[in-house]
């Protein structure tokens, strides 16, 4: 092999690497995730116990927590659940009203406000995980959940149910694969 040979393969290794070291990737910010659970949990109380029935019907699908999809590894299928619930999410929250007073829910105010503005952040920004497969799996969850949501008598059970589903897919994120976000990027 001559050397300019030599020298031609390793600069096509460097150019290689260089594009590999160079390639984006999508990972969600791990303290706006954390920040996002954390205002969710002190939002309010616990799942009340009028609506354990309708939360005992309306339940994530198992397939959701497991560790990974078939087609994607556990970090990106963690990132892309995560994502995909907050984008469900963020759609009722737009298209809904919270209801409030007598019968509604006792949320901060506040606590829910600082909450969405975190909710749209990623949304809007992390659009990178916005793909099909997750939303395909998660879509009977959130079509019932809207249809709760949308009953007078049944809309805070609704809104308790989606808050209690979220903090546990947050929960089970941030704690089985903490690695799977990038903790370093300030927000």
């Amino acid at each position: 092999m001559s050397p300019t040979s030599v020298l031609l393969f390793l600069l096509q290794l460097c150019c290689l690497q260089m594009m590999l070291v160079s390639m984006p990737t999508c990972k969600l910010p791990g303290k706006m995730v954390r920040q996002t659970h954390d205002l969710l949990d002190d939002m309010g109380l616990r799942l009340p116990t009028q609506c354990y029935q309708l939360s005992s019907d309306i339940h994530l699908p198992d397939s959701v927590l497991s560790d990974a999809s078939t087609k994607h590894s556990k970090c990106r299928w963690t990132s892309l659940v995560v994502y995909e619930c907050l984008r469900e999410a963020n759609l009722i929250f737009t298209e809904y009203d919270v209801p409030e007073g007598e019968g509604g829910l006792t949320w901060s105010q506040q606590k829910l406000e600082y909450y969405q503005n975190l909710q749209d952040r990623l949304v809007e920004e992390y659009q990178c995980l916005n793909t099909t497969e997750a939303s395909a799996v998660l879509s009977p969850f959130f079509r019932n959940v809207t249809a709760v949501v949308e009953q007078q008598d049944g809309s805070a059970c609704g809104w308790e149910i989606l808050r209690s589903d979220l903090l546990q897919v947050l929960k089970w994120a941030l704690h089985n694969h903490h690695g799977c976000f990038n903790w370093t990027r300030a927000h």
